[in-house]
């Protein structure tokens, strides 16, 4: 589910995320200008923040800002749930197009990244 305001330059969106057991969520990237936030509601989520990793249960928090390379992924055999915070309302598109891409591929990520690359290259979005 998806929550953005109007769509100027001081919008936002927050998704509330849901990660099956074993869920792959994002491939390491990093932003230019987007700052992302996420907040672990329930079960565990393991991150990639920088040089670190860190698994997080209910109340962890991680700040991505800009430049910093990040990656998650429920690692357990339980669901997980976050709330991610992204700091503009464009967000919403690049993850809706993801999330259509996503269905659409037999395995994820993909075996050929160059789709992904595009999508991210449009939306602040660069995969390491």
């Amino acid at each position: 589910m998806f929550k953005s305001p109007a769509d100027n330059d001081e919008s936002w969106t927050v998704l509330d995320y849901k990660l099956p057991p074993y869920q792959f969520g994002a491939p390491l990237h990093y932003h230019h200008k987007l700052i992302e936030t996420f907040y672990i509601l329930s079960g565990e989520v393991w991150f990639q923040l920088g040089d670190k990793e860190l698994t997080l249960g209910p109340g962890g928090f991680v700040l991505a800002s800009p430049g910093t390379p990040h990656s998650f992924a429920n690692r357990t055999g339980e669901p997980a749930r976050m709330l991610a915070h992204a700091s503009h309302s464009d967000h919403k598109k690049f993850l809706s197009e993801l999330f259509r891409m996503i269905q659409s591929e037999a395995v994820w990520p993909p075996q050929d990244p160059r789709a992904i690359i595009e999508l991210g290259r449009r939306y602040d979005t660069v995969y390491l």
